[in-house]
């Protein structure tokens, strides 16, 4: 299913985010593999899902972010 099969707001929405290619960096020796899904949920009005971290995190604790977790691949 493409974007244009949604709804007019969300394809709009969507439309905002479409992927650039990445600019070239460098990269650090010590660097993780990483990523981020960014959860639009279908309403009325398109909405990114988010979450709170807990309080008793040591890291970025009672933040706002997008849910998901360490990668232990």
């Amino acid at each position: 299913m493409s974007h244009q099969d949604y709804p007019a707001s969300l394809a709009d929405f969507i439309s905002r985010f479409q992927l650039q290619q990445p600019q070239a960096t460098q990269v650090s020796h010590n660097s993780r593999p990483a990523a981020v899904l960014i959860p639009i949920v279908c309403r009325p009005e398109p909405t990114l899902l988010l979450t709170r971290r807990a309080d008793s995190l040591r890291k970025h604790a009672g933040q706002v972010a997008f849910p998901g977790g360490k990668n232990r691949c």
